[in-house]
């Protein structure tokens, strides 16, 4: 890939993971604010059965995450590193903190794959980040 193509690409999954994380970070703190609503939704649409483990914290968290997601994003659109990083540690925490809070079975591959996609993407991109 030439220079064009790879700031293309870097341009590219920034504005993916801005619409990925300003979505997670509404989606999540809605889901506090109206947990009694988002517990029978959660229940109806997907495979979990029961919210025995699940709080209002456990979405603060995830909509907190999001933010530093977020912020991350924004700092690496304005070509800085530090960013790359906030931006990477947000993400694996919202990989495990599921696994940590509801057991093993919460591990999402599809999350991983993506997780890494696009931490990929931004570490091949580093040298354009000051």
């Amino acid at each position: 890939m030439n220079k064009k193509d790879n700031q293309l690409l870097l341009s590219a999954a920034l504005l993916l993971s801005t619409i990925g994380s300003i979505t997670g970070t509404i989606m999540y703190f809605s889901a506090s604010v109206f947990f009694n609503k988002a517990q029978s939704l959660i229940i109806n649409f997907t495979e979990i059965r029961s919210m025995d483990n699940i709080t209002p914290l456990f979405f603060d968290i995830f909509g907190a995450l999001y933010t530093l997601s977020l912020a991350g994003v924004i700092l690496m659109k304005k070509r800085w590193k530090k960013g790359l990083y906030l931006y990477t540690a947000a993400q694996i925490v919202i990989l495990f903190v599921p696994v940590l809070w509801i057991g093993s079975g919460a591990f999402s591959c599809f999350n991983l794959i993506f997780t890494l996609l696009f931490i990929g993407i931004y570490f091949s991109n580093l040298k354009y980040l000051k």
